[in-house]
């Protein structure tokens, strides 16, 4: 098995777990018959616009990757790697606790396809500030423009405010990793003090000073990226787009399920998904398991009336299965992909160097 396999398996068990549990919850809570007449007439041609929708999702979300990766100081990365990179996020979110290990994986493909420490930091760290950005603007002009998500019951209030606070701190927070030089300073005195520490006896001294390069390295790439302000936009703009073609995802949905929902109520079925997924990121589990279905849910019976229990749970498992499980599957695939085309290179360059160096040493010796 191979090695990054072998690591995140682990990951992948509890994610299971976590699953099968959710999925017990829910068919234990609900009619089990009643959601499989509701899920046996689902409209196909409704839920092939859900997957369109998804896959524009797709295109669009990683596309600010390759916007930053594009510079004329250094070697751009290149589309195809930016794509891979960029898609994997998903697998590695989902199967991490907070959703927190896409940038971390990210950072580590960077460096497999030769992209320095400090450069790959830095792009990772804009993308994650302008994917915050594109939440943070869209949660607002839902609250803005949709009283109706702020006038259910007590709980729900409550918990998209707690959501809403917490993605607008994160995104405070990091800007503040990427331009605070403060900032910059705790943190490599936290992990000087840490190293210091008579339990390593001396032997991540080295480290110290690599750390300290990292970070100052890191924040000059954020600075650069962030005065490119078309750049900037650019990526801001296709980042929101690809965000509300996947919130829009459960207006086909319901179409799908034969609720009737008209064009006037997309926008606000945009906004409650938009809701759904912002207010449970401090969810702990894999991918917000439980939460995520438990606001969705109760959102959607809030605000459509017509939805009952059946639909309602119906639409979630679809949901979940197409936003979720699907789109874990395709970038789990992609990680696999990449790690193989990785694999090649280094092959292809071994080959290459082995070659030269022959030539040359043929060479040396006719001489």
């Amino acid at each position: 098995m191979n090695h990054n396999l072998k690591k995140i398996l682990p990951k992948l068990i509890l994610f299971l777990v976590l699953t099968i549990v959710v999925i017990i919850v829910i068919f234990s809570l609900n009619d089990i018959t009643e959601i499989g007449k509701v899920l046996k007439n689902v409209n196909g041609a409704w839920l092939l616009f859900a997957f369109l929708f998804l896959l524009l999702y797709m295109i669009f979300y990683p596309l600010p990757l390759y916007f930053l990766g594009r510079s004329k100081e250094e070697k751009s990365i290149g589309f195809f790697d930016s794509a891979m990179i960029g898609t994997m996020e998903y697998f590695f979110n989902g199967i991490t606790p907070f959703s927190s290990g896409g940038q971390p994986f990210q950072i580590y493909a960077y460096r497999k396809i030769g992209v320095e420490l400090k450069r790959s930091s830095g792009i990772v760290l804009m993308n994650f500030v302008i994917t915050q950005t594109a939440i943070v603007f869209l949660c607002l002009c839902s609250l803005f423009f949709f009283h109706e998500l702020t006038n259910g019951v007590l709980y729900l209030q409550i918990m998209i405010v707690i959501g809403l606070i917490i993605n607008i701190v994160i995104l405070a927070l990091f800007c503040s990793v990427g331009l605070s030089k403060t900032i910059r300073t705790l943190l490599t005195r936290c992990i000087g003090w840490i190293i210091h520490r008579k339990v390593f006896k001396g032997k991540l001294l080295k480290f110290e000073d690599s750390f300290n390069e990292y970070c100052r390295g890191a924040q000059e790439t954020f600075k650069a990226l962030l005065s490119q302000k078309l750049k900037f936009l650019l990526s801001i703009a296709v980042k929101v787009i690809g965000l509300i073609c996947y919130y829009m995802i459960p207006f086909f949905i319901l179409h799908a399920l034969g609720i009737e929902v008209g064009v006037d109520q997309l926008a606000l079925i945009t906004a409650m998904t938009a809701f759904s997924v912002a207010m449970t990121c401090y969810i702990p589990t894999p991918g917000a398991t439980g939460g995520i279905e438990f606001a969705f849910r109760t959102l959607f019976i809030t605000i459509i009336p017509a939805l009952s229990d059946s639909l309602a749970t119906s639409g979630l498992l679809l949901w979940r299965l197409i936003t979720y499980y699907f789109l874990m599957l395709v970038s789990f695939i992609v990680y696999l992909i990449f790690e193989r085309v990785v694999a090649c290179r280094e092959k292809k360059n071994k080959d290459k160097e082995k070659l030269e160096n022959t030539t040359c040493q043929t060479t040396e010796n006719e001489l």
